[in-house]
């Protein structure tokens, strides 16, 4: 998997094809995409294949609408698939990718955060199907560009979805904890920190049998939400509101400390009121996929920069769901 970051980056896109030569090109995209910019690609020679906004697009319904579509425009194993968009369509191109004739050559162009600095690295594809990334694979792309220009157009709903998978990264590295409170922002070093740590966990867990898992702090939580929202609640939304709840689960049973936490989730102004009942959250975490041998595990903050995965008893779950419903009133 080789990866470019840098302003400009997707302007190497063409060479790249090139030196690839595909028999045909399938550029897979959403309509937000596609109007702001789509003439980065230039004079690429492709099948466009563009899609709804939103989650969900994520679904059996584009995969077959796009297996079909490939099939029509006479793709062959020799093809290759460009998933451009942020992580929806990354996630989907890269499912796409995996399993159309047992594989195509793939490449990702992410256009937003929490695609840049998340989604599209690491190799997860998936889908939903009865929950959020019930269906998917582990796929490696074989470039991936990440320019950080596609990030102006950015709507502020946008950023905050980013944001939520930013400030994990914060609490599972000190290094990028301290850098985002020096530069109160993001930019390439942020994207840069980031990509890099979650490269490394990859490396040594690239199917999630292992360390990989401490990237999924604050998701069972944000996959329940998302799933009883309709999947209206953004991702990177719904896990700022799952590190909110690791927090205080943590504090419970290991004195965490959440203000650092709770701090940085303020200065991005990520926070909004829950309309779900604590049995309806606790239920729909049970359907996650992360729900190991029947038993509730979360990764939980111990200090910034150091987690642990842990079983937790249903009664304290329910406990700290009730608590932090409280909270907010």
């Amino acid at each position: 998997m080789d990866i470019k970051i840098g302003r400009g980056a997707v302007s190497n896109l063409r060479d790249i094809v090139d030196e690839m030569r595909p028999y045909k090109v399938a550029v897979i995209t959403d309509g937000n995409v596609a109007r702001l910019h789509m003439e980065a690609l230039g004079d690429l020679k492709a099948v466009h294949i563009i899609l709804p906004p939103g989650e969900r697009a994520k679904s059996i319904e584009a995969a077959i609408h796009i297996w079909k579509k490939m099939i029509s425009e006479g793709f062959t194993r020799k093809s290759l698939v460009i998933g451009f968009g942020g992580g929806v369509i990354t996630d989907l191109a890269g499912f796409v990718a995996s399993t159309f004739m047992r594989g195509l050559p793939l490449i990702l162009l992410p256009t937003t955060l929490i695609a840049q600095i998340d989604a599209a690295i690491g190799g997860k594809t998936g889908i939903n199907f009865e929950g959020k990334n019930i269906i998917g694979t582990f796929y490696s792309p074989e470039r991936i560009l990440i320019d950080p220009g596609f990030l102006k157009t950015l709507p502020p709903e946008e950023w905050k979805n980013g944001y939520g998978e930013l400030v994990k990264y914060a609490i599972l590295s000190r290094e990028i904890y301290e850098t985002l409170w020096k530069k109160k922002g993001v930019d390439e070093e942020v994207i840069r920190l980031c990509v890099n740590y979650k490269i490394g966990v990859v490396k040594e867990d690239m199917r999630e049998q292992g360390k990989r898992r401490v990237l999924n702090l604050g998701h069972t939580f944000a996959h329940a939400l998302e799933k009883l929202s309709g999947y209206t609640i953004k991702h990177g939304i719904a896990v700022a509101q799952g590190l909110r709840f690791a927090g205080m689960l943590s504090h419970k049973l290991y004195g965490f400390d959440p203000a650092p936490l709770n701090s940085l989730l303020d200065a991005f102004e990520i926070s909004f009121s829950i309309s779900f009942k604590p049995r309806e959250i606790l239920s729909a975490m049970k359907n996650d996929k992360k729900f190991w041998y029947g038993k509730m595990v979360f990764v939980l903050p111990v200090e910034i920069g150091r987690v642990i995965i842990e079983e937790v008893q249903e009664n304290l779950i329910l406990e700290t769901l009730e608590d932090m419903l409280c909270s907010q009133v």
